[in-house]
């Protein structure tokens, strides 16, 4: 069984962390599935305001105007769980200007085909768009879509991350926060 991992339902708006575009990696680089090799910039991350620190921290994936940004505890299951399948880079986090040590960039570079393209719902993303890429509206995964991966981008949406049911299971064992498993859109 796959699930979608989606972020969280609720994560208050407080704790989205800024990017510093200016002085990080470009943040596609994370969302293509491609390995990234000799990083020439650390992802830089910041957040200023009234924090409570301890609450902040009961999250494991946060929400940034840039690429995701995972916690020391979600960092070590993928490195259990997917170890192959995601690159994970090591992040600068401040929070009103004090350093957080343990934060990741989760480059997730493993890509393959997931859906089932007959049973799943879609429509073209840009109607009337010859070749515009799907826009899905209900998912079937193919059976045994992932095949001993843990953490995947759907090569049909590269939007979508699809995680194994094992994966999925440590998560919740591990009370995971920030994220969720769907079975569907």
């Amino acid at each position: 069984m796959c699930y979608l991992l989606l972020p969280a339902d609720i994560y208050p708006d407080r704790y989205w962390f800024k990017y510093n575009f200016n002085e990080s990696p470009d943040h596609l680089s994370f969302k293509k599935g491609t390995p990234q090799r000799d990083w020439a910039k650390t992802p830089r991350f910041h957040l200023q305001g009234e924090i409570d620190l301890d609450r902040l921290l009961l999250f494991d994936w946060f929400m940034t105007d840039g690429p995701d940004l995972i916690g020391p505890r979600l960092s070590a299951l993928i490195r259990q769980y997917a170890p192959k399948d995601v690159q994970l880079i090591d992040a600068e986090v401040l929070v009103n200007g004090e350093p957080l040590r343990g934060f990741q960039v989760p480059n997730i570079t493993t890509v393959i085909n997931c859906l089932d393209m007959e049973e799943s719902v879609y429509v073209p993303l840009l109607p009337g768009v010859h070749g515009s890429p799907p826009h899905f509206i209900s998912t079937i995964f193919r059976p045994n879509a992932l095949d001993g991966h843990g953490l995947v981008r759907s090569n049909e949406d590269i939007s979508l991350i699809v995680a194994s049911a094992e994966f999925a299971e440590a998560c919740r064992a591990q009370n995971i926060t920030g994220i969720r498993f769907q079975e569907n859109l």
